[in-house]
């Protein structure tokens, strides 16, 4: 299968259903002390599932919102009807729209919106990735004064952060740059143009993870877990980079 008609169906009606959105008025609630949902993230996953189950209704769902507890079968739709709700309730446009397909014990279609941004991003397993319609392939070569590290995950209440420290303590001690954007599906998208170097995460949630994952292998990067293997759905941490060089840094900075 090569998924055309899935991924027609998102070019079809992810960035209608968002436009919807824009002129509504805005609700924001904490589902935990600081998770934050807002009626928009509803709106969106409400109107994307109904859209899919008129095309698919045999295929299940696995979401943020709705569907959050459900299993991972073959034909699952994995859907973050906004990642970064943070920064979009806060009025700061980091954030995505972001919806994958999980098919054949695999992850086989990715879609992520940026909006702010102007860009879709999608994906079909074995076919590359692709930014507005236009193919392509992260570069192997980077420059040494430029190199950018991005992170998603660091909390107050996370117990150990020992990754998160000797990620920053690595940007500091080269003079490399560091970001934190807060949505994982964006940063994943910007690792995957090669903007970002290198890309690390402690979030395991399939939603945050699926989409950007298969666009970033699809584009050509290298993402494993702290033993360097290759990264597996349900792995405790992933470190995405563009170039086999990174994988010394990580030996001698990150991962001994």
């Amino acid at each position: 299968m090569n998924y055309q008609k899935e991924l027609d169906l998102l070019k079809r009606i992810v960035k209608n259903i968002y436009e919807d959105t824009i002129h509504r008025v805005k609700k924001t609630s904490f589902k935990g002390v600081q998770d934050i949902v807002t009626s928009t993230d509803l709106y969106i996953e409400r109107h994307l599932i109904d859209e899919i189950k008129k095309s698919f209704p045999n295929d299940f769902i696995h979401s943020e919102e709705f569907h959050n507890q459900t299993l991972l079968k073959n034909r699952t739709w994995l859907i973050d009807p906004i990642d970064g709700t943070s920064n979009y309730a806060a009025k700061l446009g980091l954030y995505v729209v972001q919806i994958a397909l999980y098919d054949q014990e695999d992850v086989v279609l990715s879609y992520i919106y940026a909006p702010t941004l102007n860009k879709t991003y999608y994906a079909i397993k074995g076919l590359g990735a692709f930014v507005n319609d236009q193919k392509y392939h992260v570069s192997d070569e980077h420059d040494p004064s430029n190199f950018m590290i991005s992170m998603v995950g660091l909390s107050h209440s996370l117990s150990n952060q020992s990754y998160f420290e000797k990620m920053i303590d690595l940007s500091i001690n080269h003079k490399y740059k560091m970001r934190m954007l807060g949505s994982i599906g964006l940063e994943l998208s910007l690792t995957s143009e090669s903007i970002f170097n290198l890309f690390y995460t402690n979030v395991t949630n399939l939603w945050d993870i699926c989409p950007g994952l298969l666009l970033v292998r699809e584009a050509g990067c290298i993402s494993v877990n702290e033993k360097l293997m290759d990264y597996q759905l349900g792995d405790q941490h992933l470190f995405v980079f563009t170039d086999k060089k990174t994988i010394e840094l990580l030996k001698a900075y990150v991962l001994n």
